[in-house]
């Protein structure tokens, strides 16, 4: 028999803690889950020669609809339909991990089974929910498993799984936005090259072979064109390989902590892209701060469980630069406007929020003005990508048939003399 120490939420919601004896991790385990609580902290005291329980194995996604890979949009709408029904189940009363062994049982598409089935398998051994989603990368992002770890701490999670479904939402709804956006554009200029390329490699030849016979020529303009092809024929190949290698090159730059460092703070001062890239992590940095601090848990933790989920690298170390003096005492806003982590507009919503005691409103309020100024920057890159698609398109059709129609007048000026 071995000693396990642990930490726990009893069914009303307090945090009790205790020693337990048991043969095993997953007998103890079995143990804390029979008597009614939910798993936070686990520690094994020694004193027996108990022997750890095998890592889990993290699945694949593997069925005969293919691969879900990690960050996916297609894993994170399985994720996200699966959180939906869970939160119908939980919200009604029903206990987590009755409600996945419900789901288990009911569902029916392979992909969704397989979440319900790994979760439920993990929580039958006593694991939380949040590690249990841990093992579903490519199903459920870090950052969602993170508020809901945050929840299950405080024996709140029916509310913070309403908040995690309303964000992913919302950042799915903006994403549909960008793409929809974006197809029509591509489209034109996809449409565009086509035509230049069937006028390059099989009109223009029919053409300039026309002019030949009639003793004519090309004007100056389909000259720049064929010419232009030739040369490009000639060096592309060597200039696409000068492209990959130098990507190459970036990429393995970009994986050292330095590099890293310099292009995420290049990408951020981008015109207009690098601006969207901001307000998307600021966005989704104050609409998860709000959310866990909805959840009751304290601002110090709060800021280390947001910091992990930041993907740009430079924004990361101002944000961990910020959360030391929150740690030391300084207020959030403060901290924040140091490192000019944030616009002052919105760092002067958060101060009142502070210092009224509504952090938890103000934090959603900066989100929101995050999302509307986000909006608003996406509409102008897709109205200006929009305009300069069809610019480029009207261009090119433009210069093939200049030179098609001067080509074919030079040649009837010349034979009607």
């Amino acid at each position: 028999m071995s000693e396990f120490k642990y930490q726990a939420i009893n069914p009303k919601g307090k945090t009790v803690s205790g020693v337990i004896d048991a043969t095993s991790e997953r007998d103890a385990r079995k143990k804390i889950r029979a008597a009614k609580l939910t798993l936070l902290k686990f520690t094994n005291m020694g004193g027996g020669n108990s022997k750890k329980d095998a890592k889990p194995k993290k699945t694949s996604g593997l069925f005969k609809g293919g691969v879900v890979r990690k960050g996916s949009a297609k894993g994170e709408k399985l994720g996200l339909e699966f959180l939906k029904r869970l939160n119908e189940l939980h919200g009604s009363g029903m206990p987590v991990a009755d409600s996945v062994k419900l789901l288990n049982l009911r569902l029916s598409d392979p992909y969704q089974k397989e979440i319900a089935g790994t979760l439920w398998r993990e929580l039958a051994e006593g694991r939380t929910l949040s590690k249990a989603m841990r093992l579903l990368p490519q199903y459920f992002a870090e950052s969602s498993t993170f508020v809901i770890e945050a929840g299950e701490a405080t024996g709140n999670l029916t509310p913070i799984l309403a908040k995690i479904i309303a964000h992913l939402e919302e950042k799915r709804e903006i994403r549909s936005k960008v793409v929809g956006s974006m197809t029509y554009p591509v489209f034109v200029g996809l449409v565009a090259i086509g035509v230049v390329l069937f006028f390059l490699f099989f009109l223009l030849p029919q053409i300039q072979e026309m002019l030949d016979s009639l003793g004519g020529e090309l004007n100056l303009m389909a000259k720049i064109l064929i010419n232009g092809s030739n040369l490009l024929l000639t060096i592309g190949p060597f200039a696409l390989i000068g492209i990959l290698v130098g990507l190459g090159s970036i990429i393995q730059w970009n994986k050292s902590e330095k590099g890293g460092l310099i292009l995420d703070k290049s990408i951020l001062q981008l015109p207009l892209f690098g601006n969207i890239l901001y307000l998307s992590e600021l966005f989704q940095l104050s609409s998860l701060l709000s959310t866990l601090i909805a959840s009751g848990i304290g601002l110090t933790e709060n800021l280390r469980l947001c910091e992990k989920t930041i993907k740009n690298r430079f924004l990361r170390t101002q944000f961990r630069s910020a959360r030391a003096l929150v740690n030391e005492g300084k207020s959030l806003p403060d901290s924040l406007r140091k490192f000019n982590f944030m616009p002052l507009m919105q760092l002067d919503v958060i101060e009142v929020g502070e210092k009224t005691g509504n952090l938890g409103n103000s934090m959603e309020d900066t989100s929101k003005a995050f999302r509307d100024q986000l909006t608003k920057k996406i509409k102008i890159m897709t109205t200006l990508v929009s305009g300069g698609a069809l610019g480029f398109a009207f261009s090119l059709v433009a210069l093939v048939a200049i030179s098609i129609v001067t080509s074919i007048f030079q040649v009837s000026k010349s034979i009607s003399y």
